[in-house]
């Protein structure tokens, strides 16, 4: 399937399994990956991931936080179904990030270090240093780091140069896509704005559209 340049990544936190597969089957094309959250593993398990990833690049979002062999079971199930990407927490230590990535094989995993929410101020935005520097000690791919607020966005990549980094917080929760990757992302996530929208393939595009006029 040919796939169009595109650095958008769709969050498809629903719990409509028929939605989120016809919606990928409809968009796949348009987009950099579609993001898997919980709401559609608890309804459909992980055989969601490999039906998703038939029609685009899939990106778990468990946000893996757990003791190492927990972990290492949860990422095995994912590369088993075929994922491109999965998300893990930083914040339970080395052992527990490396765990992911050992088990991850091919799966890329990114670590989060900062959140789109005003909670992650009250203690993950805090403990950003360590939790960059556990990241890249882990070998991670890439990182996660809120697309609404630039400046910390900054800090991250003057931090971890050489990482991708994924942001969340645009749209809905006020971040400018092309904003964000002026200032360090690699990837930006969106959901509600283009799931949501009355025409979401047009939505994706106008994001596309919007993140290849800043090299132009």
């Amino acid at each position: 399937m040919v796939k169009v340049d595109s650095k958008l990544v769709i969050a498809l936190d629903v719990f409509d399994v028929d939605f989120a597969v016809d919606f990928a089957r409809k968009i796949g094309r348009e987009i950099f990956a579609i993001k898997i959250n919980w709401p559609l593993v608890m309804v459909r398990g992980s055989s969601i991931i490999s039906e998703l990833s038939r029609y685009s690049r899939s990106i778990c979002d468990l946000k893996i936080a757990d003791i190492p062999n927990t972990n290492r079971l949860i990422a095995e199930k994912v590369a088993e179904n075929g994922a491109w990407g999965v998300i893990s927490h930083a914040f339970v230590g080395s052992d527990s990030l490396k765990a992911v990535v050992q088990a991850a094989g091919d799966v890329r995993v990114f670590s989060v270090v900062a959140m789109s929410h005003p909670g992650s101020a009250d203690l993950i935005s805090s403990s950003l240093e360590n939790l960059v520097k556990i990241s890249i000690e882990a070998n991670v791919y890439g990182l996660i780091a809120p697309g609404n607020d630039l400046e910390m966005l900054r800090k991250v990549k003057k931090m971890a140069p050489g990482m991708k980094i994924l942001s969340p917080g645009i749209g809905a929760q006020g971040g400018s896509a092309s904003h964000a990757i002026a200032n360090g992302s690699d990837y930006i996530i969106v959901g509600r704005a283009v799931y949501d929208d009355p025409d979401p393939l047009m939505k994706a595009r106008e994001f596309n559209r919007e993140l290849s006029n800043i090299y132009h």
